[in-house]
């Protein structure tokens, strides 16, 4: 009888995102194509892709759980949505990336907004080292091109004294409660799953919570509203399904002048671990 010991989380992480597939194109796998990805979307990001323009919710847990007057090193750090929060009441932050673009654009924002107390360092958290030591380590939405995530996770608890944050808004499609509401399955990331088992298995107590919130999009018309609903589920889902899935829009869609403005709920998980 197989038990829960005997599992390899490591190994599942692996062959759930990819890892041991013969095919390694594409971001996760290409240093070069994540880093042009980055480079295209550094100057637009904090304005187009902010979580905190979604909800202040995570920001505000952040705050709870970190206190006030410590040293953080933040793995992913981006161009800086949870960075310049941070700052306000933090002693001092590393900001490990690896895009030297979204950094780029982060110095220019700390610049701007006088914050002193942020340094930057570019490479990957796998490659990272340093002697100094940090009260928190934290990580929004960053681990995703990681394949030993054990080792990540063991580094993330050697280098902080007091514990460590990890944040993973679940990467689900837009219209996922809607698809479910309507009885059909569509994908999901379930990385936000395995991270506690990872840590779990470990030794290292770690507490999951999720924050629920809703957030709101703008679509010019139907008709682009129907072609994210045919990508997500493919065309001949969609197209069996079209009435049941355009009723449960109108039931959820408010009309504006120049279109519709729709609300779905997301949700973030918070895993952290206080020692």
């Amino acid at each position: 009888m197989l038990k829960l010991t005997d599992i390899d989380f490591n190994a599942v992480w692996q062959e759930t995102f990819g890892w041991n597939t013969d095919d390694k194109s594409g971001r996760k796998f290409d240093d070069q194509a994540e880093s042009d990805f980055w480079v295209k979307l550094a100057p637009h990001y904090t304005e187009e892709y902010n979580l905190n323009h979604d909800t202040p919710l995570i920001a505000q847990r952040l705050h709870q759980l970190l206190g006030s007057g410590h040293s953080i090193l933040e793995i992913g750090c981006g161009s800086g949505n949870f960075t310049a929060l941070m700052a306000r009441y933090s002693k001092s932050i590393l900001g490990l990336d690896f895009s030297p673009a979204m950094l780029t654009v982060l110095q220019q924002r700390l610049l701007a907004e006088g914050i002193g107390n942020v340094q930057t360092h570019t490479g990957k958290w796998e490659d990272f080292t340093t002697d100094a030591a940090f009260d928190y380590i934290v990580s929004v939405n960053s681990l995703y091109r990681i394949r030993d995530m054990a080792a990540a996770l063991h580094k993330m608890n050697a280098y902080s004294r007091r514990g460590f944050i990890i944040v993973r808004t679940i990467q689900r499609p837009f219209f996922y409660r809607l698809y479910r509401n309507c009885g059909l399955d569509c994908a999901e990331c379930l990385d936000y799953q395995l991270l506690p088992l990872l840590l779990w298995q470990q030794g290292i107590q770690a507490d999951v919570e999720f924050l629920n919130y809703t957030k709101d999009r703008s679509f010019n018309d139907l008709e682009t509203v129907v072609q994210e609903m045919r990508n997500d589920l493919g065309s001949e889902v969609f197209t069996s399904q079209r009435d049941k899935l355009l009723s449960a829009l109108e039931q959820q869609a408010a009309p504006v002048s120049d279109g519709y403005t729709v609300s779905q709920p997301r949700t973030t998980v918070i895993i952290s671990v206080k020692k």
